[in-house]
């Protein structure tokens, strides 16, 4: 079924006011939340007070238009997981960065129909930029259009990733290390899907490779990667699906290359 037009009209501008306003929310808080409590024993798998407030901004935002649509959150959970429309929130992605003052950090909201990614909105609060993407209409900062990394040569890129030591993320760091002799290439981490996503699909780095993570971690980047320009897959090469699957993003010239250091994994 197709993502209908003028339902479409309304909820562009609603995903987008929701992110800004639970972001400018978030803000005021930055620098005065601290971690409220552990959801595992992984350092970045915490929560804030913020992180609550935020997903409940979002939240009450859109079940004032659409009480009947599914959402899936970060810290509430499911609510009505069968309905044709799914809304997807990360309340606040990079919360340790957060809580510990770095400005690195976003809120994120995406909209599935019929489990295909329809709607992706991405605000980073410190640097007021709000990110959107429509499926078939491209991505946007701030409402102007935006492209992915044009580079056409591994060797020469900066890409972004997760620089932890141990499963997935290692591996391609062997990889890495095993079959690129550069000293032009580089790999980042920002702590932060939202603003690894935010950087590669606005060109400011080259490609990303998330291995780890959750829907929500997962669903708005795919969107805003995949009409940036960026050829989005698993690390396979096979077409990414809405799940929590690591994938592999950047323009097609790159994502060919990448493959090699990640079909192995």
């Amino acid at each position: 079924m197709k993502f209908q037009k003028k339902a479409s009209n309304g909820m562009d501008k609603l995903i987008q006011r929701a992110v800004v306003k639970a972001g400018r929310e978030v803000l005021k808080r930055f620098g005065k939340d601290r971690v409220k409590y552990m959801k595992s024993d992984h350092l970045w798998d915490c929560v804030t007070d913020a992180d609550l407030m935020s997903e409940r901004i979002i939240i009450s935002e859109i079940s004032k238009k659409h009480i009947d649509h599914g959402i899936i959150a970060e810290e509430s959970g499911k609510k009505n997981s069968d309905s044709d429309y799914i809304w997807i929130i990360d309340p606040i992605d990079g919360t340790m960065n957060f809580s510990t003052d770095v400005p690195l950090f976003g809120v994120m909201a995406a909209l599935a129909h019929h489990g295909r990614v329809v709607l992706s909105a991405i605000y980073l609060p410190v640097t007021k930029e709000l990110f959107f993407a429509k499926e078939g209409k491209g991505a946007y900062l701030n409402g102007k259009r935006i492209h992915c990394s044009q580079r056409r040569d591994l060797n020469r890129t900066m890409g972004v990733g997760q620089l932890t030591l141990r499963g997935q993320p290692k591996k391609l760091i062997d990889n890495i290390l095993k079959n690129v002799k550069s000293k032009y290439f580089a790999l980042s981490s920002f702590g932060a899907m939202s603003v690894n996503a935010c950087y590669v699909a606005s060109g400011r780095r080259d490609w990303a490779v998330p291995m780890e993570g959750e829907v929500h971690d997962f669903a708005p980047a795919y969107l805003l990667l995949k009409e940036s320009g960026c050829k989005v897959t698993d690390l396979k090469g096979n077409p990414w699906k809405l799940s929590k699957e690591a994938m592999v993003a950047a323009n097609p010239v790159l994502h060919k290359q990448l493959l090699k250091l990640t079909k192995n994994i």
